[in-house]
């Protein structure tokens, strides 16, 4: 004869059962309802992070772009080393900076500044492009760069550590 405890038991959990059913399985169809349409933001997520991802790499090789001016402009347009010196401290630039956003050597800098020489005529268009740039719109081109040509170091401003030179002397 089976025990009475073990049917009781057996009784009471087959009832509270049947009673929790009908609350339990509309649930179910909401929880169900909820993960397919978590899986179809996944889904949507990831494509959006690959769109973005896209759009970044573009705005960025656009931007990191060397500037262009018209050829008009260029004809017209009167370079003097005064002039290319107030230029780039008017963006706030090191000559290293400056030459890096023109796509040019930083000596070459050095040298039309210091009037030994004179930008040819793709640094003179790059020149006349820069005048139109503020120095939000400089530094952010020039921090593209930096990223683009895994220079990422170093400030934007393009300064550079120094290293001194001559013997260090021990105490």
């Amino acid at each position: 004869m089976p025990n009475l405890n073990t049917i009781l038991k057996a009784e009471i959990t087959r009832l509270a059962r049947r009673s929790v059913r009908p609350l339990y399985i509309p649930i179910k169809k909401d929880v169900t309802a909820l993960k397919k349409a978590l899986a179809q933001q996944r889904r949507t997520l990831t494509q959006l992070a690959r769109d973005n991802a896209r759009l970044m790499a573009d705005l960025n090789t656009r931007i990191a772009a060397t500037p262009t001016a018209t050829d008009s402009e260029v004809q017209h347009a009167r370079i003097s080393p005064r002039l290319i010196r107030s230029q780039r401290q008017r963006l706030g630039l090191s000559r290293h900076a400056f030459a890096k956003l023109m796509g040019v050597r930083g000596g070459a800098v050095l040298a039309w500044e210091g009037g030994k020489s004179k930008p040819r005529a793709a640094a003179k268009a790059a020149l006349v492009a820069i005048r139109k740039l503020g120095k939000r719109e400089a530094r952010k081109r020039l921090a593209v760069l930096m990223k683009t040509n895994g220079n990422g170091q170093g400030k934007a401003s393009g300064a550079r550590g120094r290293r001194k030179r001559g013997r260090h002397r021990e105490h």
